[in-house]
């Protein structure tokens, strides 16, 4: 096991690499969305498209981010976390198109365009999330033997769960996230979302064992960088720590990246640069 506390000092240079010109992310993009259900970024050689679809009787919100270059791409699939949707992940999203990834960004169920209710990364969240990746590997454009999945906060918990429990996946980005969620609520002491916990998943042993994918590591068919805050008071950091032990045990390959001083909300490029590194090293090649 590769375990590193980050000290994040970048050069001017890798900043201005990693990061898009700001003209990709315009104040005016979500609504063009909306309204066009596509839009075309010249400069960055790049679509970003409406992927919205319908999963029984509930709709699932979607956004894809893609490159225009011809040619099957690696694949990732972005899941965000609380209260988040699909259109908050487009900074990452563009990030990773501009890496030469093909990305699906997808609200979780309860949040933005996505049927609810919100259930923890329970069992509705899971079919949603795994239709959406099904998906996007039939698409023409997508490698479907070179995809990755990519979480934060309760997105990571959604993203370890897919890993674990698919073949889709190649590799997994888990940030900020809760993989046992029995440990996890005992150890959190923001009562809120102790309540959150409660109210949505319940706490029997069923739903408290289908949201704790650190049970389920041997199914993984990649690699994990897990990246967390040292300070992070919203999903301790015990719980990066401890998948980390537990992929240790297995002899599974994985990273634990601590970001020094940092809490629940990491900046871009605490995750995004060792993220980006990772899927690339792994995915890309």
């Amino acid at each position: 096991m590769r375990v590193f506390v980050l000290v994040m000092v970048l050069s001017g240079a890798l900043a201005t690499a990693q990061a898009p010109p700001q003209r990709l992310q315009p104040p005016e993009l979500k609504s063009r969305l909306e309204e066009q259900g596509r839009v075309e970024l010249p400069s960055a050689g790049l679509i970003v498209e409406r992927a919205d679809f319908r999963l029984g009787d509930a709709n699932v919100e979607a956004i894809v981010t893609r490159p225009v270059s011809e040619g099957r791409k690696a694949a990732l699939l972005l899941v965000p976390g609380h209260s988040r949707t699909a259109f908050d992940m487009l900074p990452q999203a563009v990030r990773f198109a501009r890496a030469g990834f093909a990305t699906m960004a997808v609200t979780q169920p309860g949040y933005g365009g996505s049927s609810g209710p919100a259930d923890f990364a329970g069992p509705r969240t899971f079919a949603a999330l795994k239709a959406a990746a099904e998906r996007l590997a039939g698409e023409a454009y997508v490698d479907s033997r070179r995809m990755g999945v990519y979480g934060y906060s309760r997105g990571a918990l959604a993203a370890a769960q897919l890993a674990t429990r698919t073949d889709l996946f190649k590799a997994a980005v888990l940030g900020g996230g809760i993989y046992d969620f029995r440990a996890a609520y005992d150890q959190v002491r923001i009562q809120g979302i102790r309540a959150n916990m409660a109210a949505e998943a319940g706490m029997s042993d069923g739903a408290v064992r289908f949201r704790s994918p650190i049970h389920d590591v041997k199914g993984l068919d990649g690699p994990v960088l897990i990246v967390h805050g040292r300070e992070d008071e919203n999903a301790p950091p015990a719980q990066a720590s401890a998948l980390a032990e537990r992929l240790e045990r297995e002899g599974l390959e994985h990273e634990l990246i601590l970001v020094p001083g940092k809490g629940h909300g990491l900046a871009m490029d605490d995750i995004m640069i060792p993220a980006t590194r990772f899927f690339v090293a792994h995915l890309n090649r």
